[in-house]
């Protein structure tokens, strides 16, 4: 059950970091060398997450802008640093995808961070964002059989 979970969050962050739905725009996440450009490998973090309750922390990387803000209930469970100065975390939250999706669309532009090009579906949303000398994109999969717990993605890079 954990491998078949764990498939299915490798799945939808490939998705989410390849800008499934989306378009690339100003902030150029559409360019193969740009911030959401490839997807994790099977060997990044995305592919041991579990449910919240399950989850074991990492430390938040120092790479990380603190400008950049994960819901305060959320377990960061990896990250990856890529070419080009791009950072990719992964996050599960205990928060169920509607009030996680309410933090993101508040906490960022609070932030300074201006959200953009963004997409919200039934248990799904991702947003491009860019600001503060930062460039990136967000994305929440509510990860099925696990009461409603979110997987929160996040790539930044500095241009």
């Amino acid at each position: 059950m954990i491998r078949v979970r764990a498939a299915a969050l490798v799945l939808a962050a490939a998705a989410a970091l390849t800008g499934c739905g989306g378009t690339a725009g100003d902030t150029d996440l559409g360019d193969p060398d740009a911030p959401g450009a490839a997807a994790p490998r099977a060997e990044s973090p995305a592919a041991s997450l579990v449910c919240a309750d399950a989850a074991t922390a990492v430390p938040r990387p120092t790479a990380l802008p603190r400008e950049v803000p994960l819901p305060s209930d959320a377990v960061l469970t990896g990250s990856e640093e890529r070419s080009g100065g791009r950072l990719v975390v992964t996050a599960v939250t205990p928060g169920d995808f509607r009030s996680t999706l309410a933090f993101m669309q508040r906490a960022y532009p609070a932030a300074g961070l201006t959200l953009k090009e963004g997409e919200v579906e039934d248990r799904d949303a991702e947003s491009n964002f860019a600001g503060k000398g930062l460039i990136g994109r967000w994305t929440l999969r509510e990860i099925p059989d696990c009461d409603g717990d979110t997987l929160v993605t996040v790539l930044v890079a500095r241009p």
